[in-house]
């Protein structure tokens, strides 16, 4: 029997030896960068390199609909080259400007998608963005950009803001004030008709409206509007019959400027 112990002892060395030189693959990432030759190349690369995401205006379909345990049913297109500039800058100027950057470091998309569209077939969607789990999409990357009025301007900046948040819970990189979720309405089909008397500003219906959904439309509301214009509007006691509105609005802007640092109203005020 003991003539059998040298060999395998020394099987066992040299393996040992051979697992000790093993050394892991290098994590590759699908997506090079930069794509192509934009004048936003540059601010695209410096994004990638400060918070790691990936910022394309080249992408399959599959980096649009496929959110890990969720499937998109619509499409996002391919951006005109010429306006990846212009719709890059909406975003920065529009959000990253006024985002604390620890919240940018902690919330930032892993794939921040510039299309020229995003919709079915040739029916662009209302908004003109989306979010799943992985990706942030931007549908204005084309000559509709630059057509748009300071009002739609502010209204897609809301929209930006919504999508950007909804991303962001989703990861789980933001969380809904305790308070804010008691507020919500129990038992009640939420319609157009008794919406504001139950203190919500989506526009989502019925059973498929959500407390999270319902936040990130006061997330909308506070950075697309000025205070002027909610007093003369939803703030108006013949809207906001039971206070509702007004009470929710003031808990998602304490709440966002205490744990974040961030003033959401403020964004709202700008042109």
């Amino acid at each position: 029997m003991k003539s059998y112990l040298i060999p395998i002892l020394a099987l066992t060395m040299v393996a040992c030896q051979k697992e000790k030189k093993l050394t892991a693959t290098p994590y590759e990432s699908p997506y090079k960068l930069p794509q192509g030759n934009t004048p936003a190349d540059d601010a695209i690369m410096a994004i990638h390199q400060k918070y790691g995401s990936y910022v394309l205006y080249r992408f399959t379909q599959a980096d649009y609909a496929y959110g890990y345990t969720t499937k998109k049913p619509d499409s996002a297109f391919n951006a005109n080259p010429a306006y990846v500039a212009n719709a890059l800058r909406f975003f920065q100027e529009q959000l990253m400007a006024h985002y604390p950057e620890s919240f940018l470091r902690e919330t930032m998309p892993y794939k921040i998608l510039l299309a020229s569209y995003i919709g079915s077939g040739t029916n662009r969607s209302t908004s003109g963005f989306a979010s799943t789990m992985s990706m942030l999409a931007i549908g204005w990357a084309d000559s509709t950009i630059q057509l748009k009025t300071p009002a739609e301007l502010k209204k897609m900046r809301g929209s930006l803001h919504y999508y950007y948040w909804e991303r962001a819970f989703r990861t789980n990189n933001v969380t809904l004030p305790r308070e804010f979720l008691d507020l919500a309405p129990v038992y009640v089909y939420v319609n157009v008709v008794n919406r504001y008397s139950l203190g919500v500003v989506s526009d989502i219906d019925g059973p498929s409206l959500s407390a999270a959904a319902d936040y990130f439309a006061y997330i909308q509301l506070l950075t697309s509007h000025t205070t002027a214009e909610l007093e003369a509007g939803l703030f108006q006691p013949s809207v906001d019959t039971k206070g509702l509105i007004r009470k929710k609005y003031n808990i998602v802007n304490d709440y966002c400027k205490r744990i974040h640092g961030l003033d959401l109203q403020a964004i709202g005020q700008l042109p």
